[in-house]
């Protein structure tokens, strides 16, 4: 399948569904699967408070990418920081990262259904999964938008003046590169 990149060395830790690297972020059910489209929202917030890689959760290393679309290079990214391979792997990984779909899902997450009322993680307390409500996900059947990778030094969390996290602010740009158009029409 030309959609299913290679599995990169630094990757191999992380679980594959169908060839794809499971992202750390995301949400893993009981049964095995997971939510590419589903974040687990504390882990979504350890990403950007403890300076984690959303794939891989390891610590974050100089340069940092953020990947976004045109309204967050405008204000705060709420997708949660990348190692520079990493953002590379999801580039080309991810269906909506990649510009191979023209619109978002309008079905919703595989979490918000059945599959998702039970935690994989014992003791866990969640009581089952909620949806992500920390940043600003595209609705169902929304147009897809331009992906653009921005290289930083470094990146400010970008709050609500209630304290709510809303993701990063990039400090010190050192690249930026547009990653895809929607439909292949990229770079």
């Amino acid at each position: 399948m030309s959609d299913v990149p290679p599995v990169p060395a630094g990757l191999s830790h992380r679980p594959t569904l169908g060839g794809l690297v499971v992202p750390w972020v995301n949400i893993a059910l009981a049964d095995g699967g997971a939510d590419f489209r589903g974040l687990h929202n504390s882990k979504w917030r350890r990403a950007w408070t403890e300076r984690l890689c959303q794939v891989c959760g390891l610590p974050l290393v100089h340069p940092i990418v953020l990947l976004g679309g045109p309204n967050q290079l405008a204000s705060y990214f709420d997708e949660a920081p990348l190692h520079p391979w990493c953002a590379a792997y999801t580039a080309r990984a991810c269906p909506m990262v990649a510009g191979r779909r023209e619109a978002y899902a309008a079905r919703p997450p595989v979490s918000h259904g059945p599959r998702g009322q039970v935690c994989p993680e014992p003791g866990c307390g969640c009581g089952g999964w909620r949806p992500h409500t920390a940043g600003r996900p595209a609705a169902g059947g929304d147009p897809a938008h331009e992906w653009w990778a921005l290289w930083c030094a470094d990146f400010a969390l970008a709050v609500t003046p209630e304290g709510r996290l809303l993701g990063g602010k990039p400090i010190g740009e050192l690249r930026r590169r547009l990653v895809s158009s929607p439909r292949g029409a990229g770079p």
